[in-house]
């Protein structure tokens, strides 16, 4: 244990990455499976118990999962309830195992506002255990002002990575650390509700008008080659990796320090390590068949109708489906429907597509993290998210060249990575079209049950490593957020 805190010292002073403390836990691991048969039960005495959940409608849990190697590895017991957890299941699990904390994990917008909902289940259930929050969507102000407040002023505290949690955690079950933290934590909490206090009687304004954008009509309409349904079902993996962003996969996932393709040529040995392990797992899945690399797509005549996306049938006679956008309030008043051609003018189109890579991997990724083998098992969760993401990437790439714009030749792949392409694609339930319920609309469309892809309750796609997209040409097609 104390070997363990030393790690987490290291990582903290950034002199350990994320995968150096996998590997750290895989040591810990197997020096307590050793150890166990000469330990009484006083002797194993977990630090705490956590009750761990992925919130309801929501499938990711590659977070959640690195949270659970993690806290165990530090004389943790965790009770991890799995995704798509529903209040009613949290609330049996703290009357069974009367935690000393919750951890609740959820990726998009929708899961922070249902972690909201969830700690108001709790709250009227009499749970009254600190929770620890954590997802992409989350920021510790809305914890403060929108969490925290729900679960009737008790402990909510923000945790932005496993690291953190960990932390939180060891200080919550120190009882000398644990009152400075929620003092910290209530100071912390009193600031930011100042910050965000109303305006006073008479000092409401009124929502500014919401005119179209000054987005420009695109000065020309390209031709897609056909109307019909696509498959792919099974993609060269080799080839989708190249399309990859290395950043993402080996910065944000597995903790690497800098600009990746620099410590590469740097010859960092961190980072040529790293590449050795990921390009070892790829070759594993390539072998053993462990990931599929699916697709469906399709080409729709479309035009807007105000803030509306309209897609049309090929004969263009009938409107087969409608997107409701919001609009930018200040600003720039952007919204997705300037990007199309309005009622009347051209004839336009926009690209629907579905990619996973996350089919069947769930049980691989299972079965190593219940060998032990940390390090394997965070990178292959990794892996499939990012080359599902690449397949989008690579996908999106055909489609501007099938609309008859192909990239140059000397666009690079960094260039792709910040979209320095014309046009731009979004998915649902991010800052351009946050209403992840238009999935369902998409999901009519496509049809992507076919490739082993399927929509939860709350409308998040289920495997994890998949994505979703509609595709505009316009060359002012643009990343923005619309709340």
């Amino acid at each position: 244990m104390a070997g363990m805190d030393e790690v987490g010292r290291l990582f903290a002073a950034n002199e350990l990455i994320v995968s150096e403390v996998l590997q750290s836990a895989e040591a810990m691991k197997n020096a307590v499976s050793h150890l166990e048969r000469f330990m009484t039960r006083a002797d194993a005495a977990a630090r705490g118990t956590v009750v761990l959940a992925t919130v309801k409608g929501d499938v990711h849990d590659i977070g959640k999962n690195l949270v659970e190697i993690i806290l165990s590895n530090n004389g943790y017991r965790i009770v991890n309830l799995g995704i798509k957890v529903p209040s009613e299941a949290l609330i049996g699990a703290c009357r069974q195992h009367d935690p000393d904390a919750i951890g609740l994990s959820g990726l998009l917008v929708k899961s922070a506002l249902q972690m909201a909902a969830t700690a108001a289940d709790l709250r009227a259930a009499g749970v009254g255990c600190p929770i620890l929050v954590g997802g992409a969507a989350l920021t510790r102000r809305f914890t403060h002002t929108r969490i925290a407040p729900a679960y009737g002023g008790l402990p909510v505290l923000y945790a932005r990575d496993a690291m953190e949690g960990l932390d939180l955690m060891n200080r919550l079950t120190d009882p000398a650390e644990r009152e400075r933290l929620l003092e910290k934590l209530a100071a912390e909490r009193r600031e930011i509700e100042a910050a965000a206090a109303p305006a006073g009687p008479g000092q409401a304004t009124a929502p500014p008008p919401s005119p179209r954008s000054a987005v420009q009509p695109a000065p020309s309409i390209p031709t897609p080659p056909d109307h019909e349904r696509h498959v792919i079902d099974d993609h060269p993996l080799d080839e989708i990796f190249r399309w990859v962003n290395p950043q993402m996969l080996f910065g944000k996932h597995l903790g690497i320090k800098g600009v990746f393709a620099r410590l590469l040529e740097e010859n960092d040995p961190k980072a040529l390590k790293l590449q050795r392990t990921v390009s070892d797992l790829l070759s594993e899945c390539v072998a053993g068949g462990w990931m599929k690399a699916r697709a469906v797509w399709k080409f729709y005549p479309a035009c807007a109708d105000g803030d509306d996306l309209l897609l049309l049938s090929p004969d263009r006679e009938r409107v087969v489906e409608r997107f409701q956008f919001q609009r930018q309030r200040a600003g720039q008043r952007l919204c997705l429907a300037d990007f199309a051609e309005p009622v009347g003018s051209r004839a336009d189109n926009v690209a629907l597509f579905v990619t996973t890579a996350g089919v069947g991997l769930r049980e691989h990724v299972a079965r190593l993290k219940e060998s032990g083998e940390f390090l394997k098992c965070h990178a292959l969760a990794a892996l499939a998210l990012e080359m599902a993401e690449g397949f989008a990437e690579l996908l999106h790439g055909r489609i501007r060249a099938m609309w008859g714009f192909s990239d140059p030749a000397e666009m690079t792949m960094a260039d792709r990575f910040q979209c320095r392409y014309r046009g731009v694609r979004v998915s649902f339930g991010y800052p351009a079209c946050p209403r992840i319920e238009d999935q369902q609309k998409l999901f009519s469309l496509l049809e992507p049950e076919a490739i082993g892809v399927r929509l939860t309750e709350g409308c998040m796609m289920e495997p994890e490593a998949s994505v979703s997209a509609l595709v505009f040409h316009h060359p002012e097609g643009r990343y923005f957020s619309a709340g």
